[in-house]
């Protein structure tokens, strides 16, 4: 297992933003008030364990229909959006889970489900989908004891990945994603899940893979709420295994090694570090098992804007339906100049085989995410524009962040550690 020393995360924290270019990216004008997302936890708890997982898993904490309409309500009157991601925990413990996603659907949000899958059925998908489900995303990755699967690399994963995309694809016309955790144990398997998801570009629409950012004993600093130091061993996104903290930039090098011209075109910056690529989007057209070049930031940009201003809400999880109609986008190479390189690439492999003409073009998006960073002086990058806020007494807060508020009462504040003082016990 790779550990970490002090000296290896400052120097991580240094490199934080110098590798990826987000100056020519579009900055997604996501804010707290107007986002393309919310959060929405029925429940906290889990079937499993999940080495990265930022919610303690809570077997009593089922929220009543009353309780999630009312929560819901608030949420979408502090907060424009266009889903509502419902997770937690584990949705689908939740034994009114379909009532929930009703109850979603009527306030006019796509219901996305998040889920590890395991309680998910055929018979349960149909009901989901009768009741307004927009899709769902998947989080698999090699650090969860999932029964069955415990051991198993990234890349022995990809057959579960294949049985949930294949169950989505079956049903039709709901939007499949899938969420990973990159630890530095699974950086060398990310060619071998993006290979994958080409092979399935035609029903995997979403593929985002999220940087490992953990707690561990190691870390240079402290943690207070208000004056008075915490423990925070007991918090979930705390490890007794030192992870070294993986970056966009190393991830965005893996993607490319499988797809050349691999280009991000959007981001949310940080809250410290306005040019931190703390979630990064891209996406690509092609078919399966061949991409012919990604969108650039310009028609992100007019996507974006073209649906907040007829839809009122920044876009997010496009239908099925959508991903289907990549030849749409040789719209946008009049404004796009990547895209436009794309489409060269596209024609120039249509001569050679026009049969290219006759079949469909899909998109995907690869999605990067670097979570929360502490800075050397104890100052936290979180992301500007979150796309995960959840409801806490009435107030919007970061789902990643909520442990904090429900333990402590608000967020905690991270302070560098003076040498060879003792920890709170």
């Amino acid at each position: 297992m790779e550990k970490i020393s002090e000296t290896a995360v400052l120097a991580d924290h240094k490199a934080l933003h110098e590798e990826i270019n987000t100056e020519k990216l579009f900055r997604l004008p996501w804010t707290m008030a107007d986002n393309a997302m919310t959060w929405l936890e029925p429940t906290r708890q889990c079937n499993i364990t999940c080495d990265a997982c930022f919610a303690t898993n809570d077997p009593t904490s089922q929220k009543s229909l009353s309780q999630i309409e009312a929560e819901l309500s608030t949420m979408l009157q502090l907060r424009r959006c266009d889903a509502m991601l419902i997770a937690g925990g584990e949705p689908l413990t939740h034994p009114k889970i379909v009532e929930i996603t009703q109850i979603v659907n009527n306030h006019n949000v796509k219901p996305v489900i998040v889920t590890n899958g395991i309680g998910l059925n055929r018979h349960l998908l149909k009901d989901l989908k009768k009741a307004g489900a927009q899709g769902f995303t998947f989080h698999v990755d090699s650090h969860q004891t999932r029964p069955d699967w415990e051991g198993c690399s990234e890349k022995q994963l990809n057959e579960l990945r294949q049985h949930f995309a294949d169950m989505l694809y079956d049903e039709g016309n709901l939007t499949c994603a899938f969420n990973t955790t990159i630890f530095p144990d699974a950086l060398e398997y990310v060619p071998d899940i993006v290979e994958w998801a080409i092979q399935n570009i035609d029903r995997v629409n979403i593929l985002t893979l999220i940087a490992v950012r953990v707690i561990g004993p190691q870390w240079p600093f402290d943690f207070y709420r208000g004056g008075t130091k915490v423990n925070v061993s007991a918090l979930a996104y705390h490890s007794e295994t030192d992870y070294r903290s993986i970056r966009t930039w190393e991830i965005f090098q893996q993607v490319k090694k499988v797809i050349p011209d691999f280009e991000l075109c959007a981001f949310i910056g940080g809250t410290a570090l306005p040019h931190s690529p703390k979630w990064t989007l891209g996406c690509h057209f092609g078919i399966s098992g061949k991409i012919f070049g990604s969108l650039g930031a310009k028609s992100m940009e007019l996507l974006q804007n073209f649906h907040h201003f007829f839809k009122g809400s920044y876009l997010a999880y496009t239908k099925p339906s959508m991903n289907r109609r990549g030849k749409l986008l040789v719209l946008f190479g009049l404004f796009d100049a990547e895209l436009r390189k794309a489409f060269k690439r596209y024609f120039r492999a249509a001569l050679k085989n026009p049969f290219l003409l006759f079949k469909k073009l899909y998109t995907q998006s690869i999605n990067i995410l670097q979570p929360i960073d502490i800075l050397p002086n104890g100052e936290e990058d979180t992301c500007d524009g979150c796309p995960n806020k959840t409801i806490w007494k009435d107030r919007l807060v970061s789902a990643c962040r909520l442990d904090d508020y429900k333990e402590f009462g608000g967020p905690l504040r991270p302070v560098p550690r003076v040498k060879g003082a003792a920890d709170v016990s």
